[in-house]
């Protein structure tokens, strides 16, 4: 029996004809084998239009950016009078500049915490002495801020106030702190959940997975916006293999092992769902960040390691026709 004017009408509002399978997201494969190095020693991630991080970042410390070719580009970094520097994050924006957070002790042994923030071209840094705050991550927001989260210390270098998100401009005036509350205790019994954690931006809000596993977000205003457990059960950063939230809100979590199977938050019921994945050779090992709304991945294969980036795209979900 065919179907009535006022049925099909409703079948083209909803996109779907006899036959035709519900649509659902999933990535597909945009662009491979682009090798990079990784880090000698420190970690890594993509923001803003390019991945970063450094070599030696304890000691002296050599910051580096690749671009979407894979090219790599050293910048060259230093504080005076430091004779030992301990670079915790670096964050790119999306001019090319690039931010770092951590901390620098002095020859005669004096110790103090430092945002840097360097212009895309190197020719201007600005290094801004924030202490006694603490600085443990770092991200720069679409309007060229820098957003961190560190820890409030005292005088005897004990924590006063565990975890503070911090806004700054590029020459390094404070524009808001807040105090974050309602953060998981880590395993130690401690409340400091920054060291080891994710510190990312949207065009709308900053995203900070904690070294707990939570996933709490804040508007520009450094209002919180919302508060999420992690997937499965994981109390640990670590537990997961790396995180992205794209320009859009887009927010993944991957897996500890290849092949790449992330899994998207959906803020409405604190839950995350996998998404789908076409054309992936099952080497993708970590997550690396979002370039804008591509997600840029690091990939073992032949003993190299590789960037591979996904695209967003609708497919026919499992059992379709």
């Amino acid at each position: 029996m065919g179907m009535t004017g006022l049925t099909r009408m409703v079948a083209l509002f909803m996109g779907l004809l006899a036959g035709q399978a519900v649509a659902q997201r999933a990535l597909g494969l945009s662009q491979d084998n682009l090798p990079f190095q990784s880090p000698l020693r420190g970690h890594m991630r993509w923001t803003g239009n390019r991945l970063v991080g450094c070599d030696f970042c304890e000691g002296n410390a050599i910051l580096w950016a690749v671009d979407r070719q894979g090219n790599r580009k050293f910048v060259g970094f230093e504080i005076p009078e430091a004779g030992f520097t301990d670079v915790r994050d670096v964050a790119a924006g999306p001019d090319g500049s690039l931010a770092a957070v951590g901390m620098a002790i002095s020859g005669d042994s004096r110790m103090g915490s430092f945002i840097a923030w360097i212009s895309s071209d190197s020719a201007r840094q600005v290094i801004t002495r924030v202490w006694p705050y603490s600085p443990q991550v770092v991200t720069v927001a679409p309007d060229g801020t820098v957003w961190t989260v560190g820890a409030v210390m005292n005088d005897n270098y004990r924590q006063v106030y565990p975890n503070v998100l911090r806004h700054y401009t590029p020459s390094g005036q404070l524009l808001a702190s807040t105090i974050v509350h309602s953060v998981r205790p880590n395993s130690g019994g401690t409340y400091q959940v920054s060291e080891v954690s994710a510190l990312m931006a949207s065009n709308d809000r900053i995203g900070w997975l904690t070294q707990t596993c939570q996933y709490i977000e804040f508007s520009f205003e450094a209002v919180q916006l919302g508060n999420y457990t992690c997937p499965n059960g994981s109390r640990r950063i670590i537990d997961i293999g790396g995180v992205a939230l794209s320009s859009a809100n887009d927010m993944l979590v991957g897996k500890s092992l290849a092949p790449l199977a992330p899994l998207e938050l959906d803020r409405a019921t604190n839950t995350w769902k996998l998404v789908p994945v076409s054309k992936d050779s099952g080497s993708t090992q970590k997550l690396l960040g979002f370039d804008g709304l591509t997600l840029v991945t690091a990939a073992l294969s032949q003993g190299a390691q590789w960037m591979r980036r996904y695209t967003f795209s609708d497919e026919p979900s499992p059992g379709g026709q």
